[in-house]
């Protein structure tokens, strides 16, 4: 038996197999005995959870209605499950309900399931108590060792199997061996008839181990050999590999640089266009082929100087070229120039052309690149807008033509009524004619009052409204407020205040006369809309840096109020807050945009706060230099005299001629009256022409003055006087310009010409003395209206009873008093001297009631003695 299983190999290995199988059986078992126990018992632990929870959703309703009959019920169903060993149903305090118990006899392992019972309605969940359920394992025994025999027995046969297939299989197997040695060593000797020898064991393994050895040995020198080529191969493989992995990535990162590239440029809004040394194209995007009409594959190769270049420059471009390669310089490249391409059709457009030098990887290569755009839209475009600011700067100075004609054909008949109405009064007339006249003098100041705010308007909106900046005081802008609209508030009994704040500088540089524009016409609206109560304008400090204020002006009142919706629109040009209130209050709507304009200009905002019934308040903030009073009296050297009577230290002398150039017949009427009022010699000339030749004529002396028209048929005023600054014996003679051109600049014009003033139509007679009194060197008194003629007995009865009523409302400080006098003024002129009129208005004018009480008072004493 030994000598068997030393030289039968086929039995040990029979066996070994043998011995392997029933290991490996004996795991398999028990992994596979473990596994289905554990596989069952989890099968039936969940078998007895789904029958607790079962027995719990059908306990759940019974045990929350205490039903006991019901819970047995369910409880003895429960026996129909062999499984179920013991069931107890137990209530939310622990007591046991009911309960079964199986009848087996026999101990038999379990499974314990304990489940707690809750009901639930539509709010809450309720715990109405527990099961104890004992689960039988005897099946799950029973079935688990059933598979363990059969499991083994079938592993056992399977052993036992593969052992004799071994032993069939290996007798059968070792009858080759022999023919394999032979053949293995003629290998290893490298014969192909060789015969058997030393072998050193008798069994099939000794044999068949010294043919391995031998062929081990030969296999051996051949691997060693393999071996080394084969390392000299995967060297020699891995490095082409590892290069040709970097030449793929070098040649796929370049086609896709060069494909991005492409993408980009093709998808450029301008014509990318590449040419080479040789002046042919090289490159050509997609809006080239937009642009041009040529496609990529067309175009590549073409020379670019016969593709896209008009027949007239292609001169100028080989000169270009050759003179660039040649060292010279180019004055196209790295620039941006614009102009013309030709098309595939032959039509030329304007183009925008910007080109650089693209340096090649090669030494010393370049190629060209040209950055193309079409601008053919935006020249059009540019072409229109030309057309358009032409069109615009025609009509603005048609429009400033159109005003400057509409001042003049206005203004002069203005002047006309103006002046005639003026005149009129300083004639004698009677009280009805006096009241006729003086109604028509105050709507034509009126109607001028709208027709100033009309041009004002429309030099805002052509933008030539301009703000000064000069040295003015505060308080004679406050005090002309005060003069012009005092006598409104006084006529309404409003109390009006006007308040300046302690720490407000008196001196400032500004624009005098636009911000007393703004602050009366602030002022009249609030006196327009308040029927009673108060006004009050005040100006406070609101900073102060370095050598500049910012100042707050307030304007507020007490009358109707606005809505919000009043206010949105309130500074809308040609707009009030409603229909009605243009009919109850007048007005044109000009008045705030204006002023909200001129505002603005001035550096500040009018904001605007209002409650109907209670009242608005207007107020802006403005900012303005510091000044002095030195700077002051300088800048009003340079102005006109102040309105009033002018009492100059001049030396008597003859009586000044004037010499009055006037195309309309009725303004020379009424500028001649005026000055003849003053005492003056006035000649009359109709247009430029004649009144160089009568200055000539007579001589540089014969006058003292000229009032020039500007608007003249045959010659205006403005050559008539560059033709007498020409002459230099008249370079002494003032010319004082008379104008109905009210625009901006006029008056820097007329200075520039020669020109000494400039007067606008219609003609204030105050600020026409003014003129002359500085320029004649002589005082002119102020020539106050005629009182009116009495017309009969009865009239002077009743002026004399107007007196008496008069002073019986001063003697009650009767706030009808004013209203009173207004109406008497024309009868209380018939038995009141001159004299004594003049001092009662003043003393009206002032509200010193008390003091034109007591001059009534010593009239009428006077007059009953």
């Amino acid at each position: 038996m030994r000598l068997a299983w030393r030289r039968n190999i086929l039995l040990r290995l029979g066996f070994g197999i043998f011995l392997a199988v029933a290991i490996s059986t004996a795991i398999y078992t028990t992994y596979v005995m473990r596994t289905l126990r554990s596989e069952a018992e989890q099968n039936l632990r969940e078998r007895a959870e789904r029958l607790a929870a079962v027995l719990s959703q059908a306990l759940a309703r019974p045990l929350f209605d205490i039903n006991s009959a019901a819970v047995s019920s369910v409880v003895d169903a429960s026996g129909a499950t062999p499984e179920v060993l013991v069931l107890r149903v137990l209530g939310p305090n622990g007591a046991e309900l009911a309960s079964y118990v199986s009848p087996m006899k026999e101990p038999v392992s379990s499974i314990h399931v304990r489940r707690e019972i809750q009901f639930s309605d539509a709010r809450r969940n309720y715990p109405v108590g527990s099961i104890d359920l004992a689960y039988s394992r005897q099946q799950m025994d029973r079935d688990l060792q059933r598979q363990i025999v059969n499991t083994v027995a079938a592993n056992l046969l399977l052993a036992l199997g593969i052992v004799l297939s071994i032993f069939i299989v290996g007798r059968r197997a070792a009858r080759p061996f022999a023919d394999i040695r032979i053949g293995l060593e003629k290998l290893t000797r490298g014969e192909t008839d060789i015969k058997l020898s030393g072998v050193g064991r008798d069994d099939q393994v000794g044999r068949l181990s010294d043919a391995v050895l031998r062929f081990r040995d030969t296999l051996t020198r051949l691997r060693d050999a393999e071996r080394e080529l084969r390392d000299l191969n995967a060297e020699l493989e891995q490095r082409i590999s590892a290069r040709t992995a970097e030449l793929t990535r070098s040649m796929q990162m370049a086609r896709d640089s060069q494909a991005k590239l492409q993408a980009i440029v093709d998808t450029a809004l301008d014509a990318v266009v590449r040419m080479d040394v040789e002046g042919r194209i090289v490159g050509w995007n997609k809006q080239a082929e937009t642009i041009f009409g040529w496609t990529r594959e067309e175009a590549l190769g073409l020379e670019l100087d016969k593709t896209i270049i008009p027949p007239r420059f292609r001169y100028d471009h080989k000169r270009g070229m050759q003179r660039y390669l040649t060292g010279g310089s180019s004055g196209v490249l790295d620039t941006r120039i614009e102009v013309y391409a030709l098309r595939r059709n032959g039509e030329e457009f304007p183009i925008e052309l910007a080109i650089t030098q693209v340096k090649m990887e090669e030494r010393d290569s370049f190629e060209f690149c040209a950055f193309i755009r079409d601008i053919s839209d935006r020249r059009e475009r540019e072409q229109k807008l030309v057309n358009a600011n032409v069109m615009a700067e025609a009509a603005n100075v048609a429009k400033s033509e159109f005003l400057a004609n509409m001042s003049h054909e206005i203004r002069t008949p203005m002047s006309a009524v103006i002046g005639m109405a003026y005149l009129a009064l300083r004639t004698e007339l009677t009280a009805r004619q006096h009241d006729y006249i003086s109604k028509i003098h105050r709507a034509a100041l009126t109607l001028l009052g709208i027709i100033n705010d009309i041009l004002d308007f429309s030099k805002i909106e052509a933008g030539r409204l301009e703000v000064e900046s000069i040295p003015f005081s505060l308080e004679d802008v406050l005090a002309n407020v005060n003069s012009v609209t005092a006598q409104r508030a006084a006529d309404k009994h409003l109390t009006y205040v006007i308040d300046v704040a302690p720490d407000v500088p008196r001196y400032l540089v500004g624009d005098p006369l636009r911000l007393g524009q703004v602050l009366i016409n602030l002022v009249n609206n609030a006196v327009k809309f308040t029927l009673e109560g108060k006004l009050e304008l005040r100006c406070a400090l609101r900073g102060r840096r370095d050598d500049k204020v910012t100042l707050r002006f307030t304007v507020s009142d007490t009358g109707i109020g606005m809505t919000p919706q009043q206010k949105s629109r309130l500074f809308r040009a040609f707009s009030q807050a409603n229909g009605s209130t243009t009919r109850q209050y007048g007005g044109t709507g000009l008045g705030l945009s204006i002023s909200q304009q001129l505002v603005r200009l001035m550096g500040g905002n009018i904001e605007v706060e209002s409650e109907v019934d209670h009242g608005s308040t207007f107020e802006f903030d403005l900012p303005f230099a510091l000044s002095d009073q030195a700077a002051l009296a300088q800048q009003a050297s340079t102005q006109q005299a102040p309105v009033g009577d002018l009492k100059l230290d001049a030396s008597p002398r003859r009586t000044a001629r004037v010499l009055l150039a006037e195309d309309s017949a009725d303004n020379q009427d009424v500028t001649r009256a005026l000055l003849e009022l003053q005492g003056l010699d006035v000649e009359v000339v109709g247009n430029g022409r004649d009144a160089v030749a009568r200055l000539i004529e007579a001589g540089p002396r014969a006058y003292d003055l000229v009032l020039m028209d500007l608007g003249m048929p045959e010659m205006d005023g403005h050559e008539a006087t560059r033709l007498l600054r020409i002459d230099s014996r008249f370079s002494e003679l003032p010319i004082i310009a008379v104008t109905s051109n009210a625009l901006a600049g006029m008056r820097a014009r007329c200075l520039e010409e020669g020109m000494q003033d400039y007067i606008t139509k219609p003609i204030d007679p105050q600020r026409l003395y003014s003129v002359l009194s500085r320029w004649l060197g002589m005082s002119m008194k102020v020539i106050p209206p005629v009182p009116p003629l009495p017309e009969s007995a009865a009239d002077g009865a009743d002026a004399r009873q107007a007196m008496l009523d008069l002073a019986a409302l001063l003697a009650e400080f009767s706030g009808e008093s004013m209203d009173y006098f207004e109406r008497a003024q024309g009868g209380l002129a018939t038995v009141l001297s001159q004299a004594e009129m003049g001092r009662l208005r003043h003393h009206m004018e002032q509200y010193e009631f008390q003091a034109a009480g007591k001059l009534l008072a010593e009239t009428i004493r006077r007059q009953e003695t």
